[in-house]
């Protein structure tokens, strides 16, 4: 039971490799199931049922993030449905495969998926760093850079920090191009914070625990650190404001 407990929290950790065992399980009881019975399986019901089996797996058993329930229930139903009925090339596949692990390569060991900031939040963001009259910003997990380029707008240092290739690789370009920001490829927790005033990520439920107490340790007193959607477990908010967005973005603020 113990080791069990282990496996699973092991897989929390890599919530990826968590998705994939999940459809490796799946698969063999489906197939196990199939010979002990002799039952002829059509294909869009094997992708259902494949679709169905690792989902309850990556919820029930190992606990994973809500959406990567999402993504054991879509991923097998478009590789089946895609080789059987649309008769897609391998190759575009390993293109796509290619594609999604220059973009969501952090997200194997960080836990993080990449979120986009909106316009409002921009917008807000921007009254934030007047209101505290920043002259540094920082960005954690900057993904496609949006965030850092609107900040230096104000005229403030704003930088951003990314580790996925793809990611980094397209946002360090529009920086150079724009003459907006800059964006470093580095990992969050080897970012050193204290020469920043306001620092704001967008990140995971996952580890805003862990990052406070960087932030906590690192941020220099009175400057501000800045959550969107996702709160620090036990512990009081300095502010919060509810944007008037589509996704009534919720944005956290937590003065040092």
């Amino acid at each position: 039971m113990k080791s069990t407990l282990s496996f699973s929290r092991g897989l929390q950790k890599f919530p990826l490799i968590g998705a994939l065992f999940a459809q490796i399980i799946s698969l063999i009881f489906i197939k196990i199931f199939i010979q002990a019975f002799h039952y002829n399986l059509p294909i869009i019901e094997f992708a259902f049922i494949q679709a169905a089996g690792s989902a309850v797996i990556t919820q029930t058993i190992f606990k994973l993030p809500k959406w990567f329930l999402y993504i054991s229930i879509l991923f097998p139903i478009f590789l089946i449905m895609g080789f059987h009925y649309f008769h897609i090339s391998s190759w575009i596949y390993g293109f796509i495969f290619l594609f999604l692990a220059l973009t969501f390569s952090h997200t194997l060991k960080e836990r993080v998926p990449l979120y986009l900031t909106n316009k409002k939040t921009h917008d807000a963001l921007k009254k934030i760093l007047a209101e505290n009259k920043a002259k540094t910003f920082v960005d954690l997990g900057s993904g496609l850079g949006g965030v850092v380029r609107a900040m230096s707008e104000t005229k403030v240092t704003s930088v951003g920090v990314e580790t996925a290739p793809l990611l980094w690789s397209i946002s360090s370009l529009a920086s150079f191009i724009t003459f907006k920001g800059n964006i470093l490829r580095q990992n969050i927790w080897n970012t050193k914070l204290d020469e920043y005033d306001v620092v704001y990520a967008f990140l995971s439920p996952a580890i805003m625990n862990k990052l406070y107490l960087k932030v906590k340790s690192e941020m220099k007193t009175g400057n501000l650190f800045v959550s969107n959607s996702f709160e620090v477990e036990g512990v009081e908010p300095s502010e919060i404001w509810q944007l008037d967005d589509d996704r009534q973005t919720m944005l956290y603020f937590y003065r040092i």
